[in-house]
């Protein structure tokens, strides 16, 4: 075997070694974020959540819970026993939804003001400028975002599905459902993220 040859051999079992050490961390850091999104809706979350799967089974009448819209997306609706939810248009794929949100880096507890990395509400903008932070250039205009077409995470796509007009949401997801591989501003890469959200209007497609 020629000199040359067993470089490119040697070359490629190192590359080959790499990727798999990465694949290997960034299957442990989602695996850990998972847990600590479980972990926290669960148990330190007010109110404390019960999987979807275990309301049936839950003392209480109307028992808050939390949804697993897959393995890295986990969703919260606070008033989704309000009576008229039902009568309220809820969203689909292609329509247009008008947001008022903000979104956190999760730290594996309730969001705080200072993990908020973009928002568009009002008196969170006027929390941050108070604690001094430039919020200066965040717009307070509604976020809108048609279904499959508007420029936003994906976690925050799907999370809308099924959701209705007045719906107030909590979504946390790994970094695989918000920025992936991507460093984007302040938020520190590969991090679990919040987005606390209110759908103001929907139009149907």
């Amino acid at each position: 075997m020629g000199t040359k040859l067993r470089l490119m051999m040697a070359v490629f079992a190192a590359m080959c070694l790499a990727l798999a050490v990465g694949c290997s961390d960034d299957d442990e850091q989602i695996t850990s974020q998972r847990s600590h999104i479980v972990r926290f809706l669960t148990s330190t979350h007010v109110p404390r959540l019960v999987a979807e799967e275990d309301k049936e089974s839950s003392l209480e009448a109307e028992p808050p819970f939390y949804e697993k819209l897959n393995q890295d997306l986990y969703r919260y609706v606070a008033n989704y026993y309000d009576s008229n939810r039902s009568s309220r248009t809820m969203v689909d794929k292609g329509d247009q939804g008008s947001l008022t949100y903000t979104a956190y880096i999760f730290r594996g507890g309730m969001p705080r003001v200072d993990n908020v990395y973009i928002s568009n509400d009002t008196a969170v903008i006027s929390q941050l400028k108070q604690a001094g932070l430039n919020a200066e250039y965040w717009s307070a205009e509604p976020l809108v975002v048609t279904l499959g077409e508007s420029n936003i995470i994906k976690g925050v796509s799907q999370s809308l599905v099924g959701c209705r007009q007045g719906d107030q949401v909590e979504v946390y997801m790994t970094f695989e459902e918000a920025y992936e591989d991507k460093v984007v501003g302040i938020v520190p890469h590969k991090s679990a993220v919040a987005w606390f959200y209110t759908i103001d209007a929907v139009v149907k497609k």
